[in-house]
């Protein structure tokens, strides 16, 4: 390949001293339009000159180092890092705990603990009687609903209804029933409902460090299971359904309900409701064991530290069925406190 040197001085940067050294002695370097001109010339013609021109040649070396060429990218590890990120996605969402109720999020788990501490921080406080019963008849029981109030007992409606007359005169009232099953076994085959069996399970333990050993003797009822209780009692009374309307019977019903509820009327309907028993005491005592001692205590101080509170407090009228020491109902801390 044929190019001009233009002939401008120091245009070659590798040569040691000045560039015209480097040219023949008495050669002079021609302007550049000059030169390349005769360059032109000499390729056309295929004569070369010497005499007034100077004609670099350029020589390709034989072997020149290739360039180094891009890598192919392999999809493979691409592949195998998405197929990687896949299978722990789905690894962690299959193996996660599940979230506390309202929560979903490490931050609602967070403020859930953080409230959690704050309720304990804070003051109990005192109740009387009524106090007691005006809040287990008013809480809102979460994931409950009202029971239908025709819920039959008898079969009989003109019989019903007398004994729902004579059950509200005592200070019965309906309850609430859970809308969806979310009950949790809490030993023995009793059920309460989520947010209660905790709270149970920690009264318990609690107990257990102070040398009381708490049982239980029932939680959650439905209403079919107490309509049974209800009949099988009413039928040691020998009174014939079909008299009870007239109103020749009302003080059988009266005995009937000092002890067990009509369907649709328990406490234990709403599956926050539990009947605890001491060791192997009879409930007809209960009031008189060092369970009831230890929970009673300064105003129920160790039941309301873990949200609940008795049933059938003392100094209370009409409510409903005779005062049952061994009933506990829960409404949760915070609500208990100041």
């Amino acid at each position: 390949m044929l190019v001009c040197w233009l002939g401008r001085r120091d245009s070659n940067p590798r040569m040691p001293g000045p560039k015209p050294g480097a040219l023949p002695l008495g050669d002079v370097p021609l302007r550049a339009r000059t030169a390349c001109i005769v360059a032109i010339l000499c390729r056309k013609t295929k004569i070369a000159y010497t005499a007034n021109v100077i004609i670099m040649r350029i020589i390709e070396p034989k072997y020149r180092k290739p360039l180094r060429q891009p890598r192919k990218s392999s999809k493979r590890p691409v592949i195998l890092l998405g197929a990687c990120l896949i299978c722990a996605a789905i690894g962690y969402f299959l193996l996660k705990p599940d979230a506390p109720h309202g929560s979903g999020s490490s931050k609602a788990v967070t403020a859930t603990a953080q409230s959690a501490v704050t309720d304990q921080n804070r003051k109990l406080k005192t109740f009387t009687g009524e106090q007691f019963k005006t809040l287990y008849n008013t809480f809102a029981y979460p994931n409950t609903a009202p029971i239908n109030e025709h819920t039959p007992i008898t079969g009989n409606v003109a019989a019903d209804e007398r004994i729902k007359t004579i059950a509200k005169e005592r200070g019965y009232q309906m309850r609430s029933a859970p809308i969806t099953d979310a009950f949790q076994e809490v030993g023995q085959g009793f059920q309460l409902q989520q947010r209660a069996a905790q709270p149970w399970l920690d009264l318990q333990a609690a107990a257990r460090k102070d040398n009381i050993h708490l049982g239980l003797s029932a939680a959650y009822r439905s209403a079919d299971e107490q309509t049974q209780i209800f009949l099988d009692r009413l039928a040691q009374t020998g009174i014939p359904v079909e008299g009870i309307a007239t109103g020749a019977y009302d003080e059988q019903i009266v005995y009937v309900l000092k002890t067990a509820a009509i369907p649709g009327f328990s406490r234990h309907h709403t599956g926050y409701t539990i009947d605890i028993a001491c060791e192997d005491q009879p409930a007809s005592s209960f009031a008189y064991t060092v369970c009831f001692k230890w929970l009673s205590a300064n105003n129920y101080e160790h039941a309301k530290n873990f949200g609940w509170i008795p049933s059938y407090p003392e100094e209370t009228e009409l409510q409903g069925p005779d005062p049952e020491s061994w009933e506990y109902v829960w409404v949760g801390r915070a609500t208990l406190t100041e």
